[in-house]
């Protein structure tokens, strides 16, 4: 009888997960269709997702909804950011193919080196304004630097968001919950480099004024 209850809780508490996953995609979605709103609802998709591992508050809609007023200036700056960069250095990915002469060459390393640095980035930010209250440019700084600083994680959400990938390209039907749970299984690895760092007591973190 034990067992049992093992089981079925176990169950009931993955079918819960499953069902606030897919909700919290669901509001994401509609959240990201007028496109300048990616960046507030995805902060708060990984503030809510932060509430669950940490205060073990599963509650999806008032949280999702609380988190995308109170990040919205903040997020909202740091994506026209990076859509200011990601257009910058799609301009120069089409310039640099049109070039042959030995400026391509040149200039295709600094380019790539950039896009690295800014996908890299871009793997931390989002969690790191969830995660803590901090200025844009110091969340930003913040970001690159423990993207560096911890290299094997940053490879582990590269390659768990290339296997996602993959997925959605050849069973599109999984986009109902798949992005939230990218969102889960990513924050879930930041998490592990934010505990770490503040159980070290680093110094990157810099509480803004």
């Amino acid at each position: 009888m034990l067992l049992v209850n093992i089981i079925d809780s176990k169950f009931y508490s993955v079918i819960d997960k499953l069902s606030n996953l897919f909700i919290l995609n669901i509001f994401w979605l509609l959240s990201c269709l007028p496109l300048f709103t990616i960046a507030p609802a995805t902060s708060a998709m990984y503030s809510v997702i932060r509430q669950w591992k940490i205060n073990g508050d599963t509650s999806v809609v008032r949280n999702y909804f609380h988190y995308f007023k109170e990040n919205f200036r903040q997020s909202i700056t740091i994506g026209a950011i990076m859509a200011v960069l990601l257009a910058v250095l799609f301009f120069n990915y089409f310039y640099l193919n049109q070039d042959q002469s030995l400026l391509k060459i040149v200039m295709t390393v600094p380019v790539l080196l950039v896009s690295f640095l800014f996908l890299t980035t871009l793997f931390y930010i989002f969690p790191m304004i969830s995660h803590y209250k901090l200025p844009t440019k110091t969340a930003l700084k913040n970001s690159l630097l423990l993207s560096m600083m911890n290299i094997h994680i940053t490879a582990v959400i590269l390659v768990v968001f290339g296997m996602l990938s993959v997925v959605l390209f050849y069973m599109p039907f999984t986009g109902i919950i798949i992005f939230s749970t990218a969102a889960w299984m990513h924050y879930s690895l930041c998490h592990k480099v934010f505990a770490k760092m503040d159980e070290a007591k680093q110094s990157i973190i810099i509480e803004g004024p």
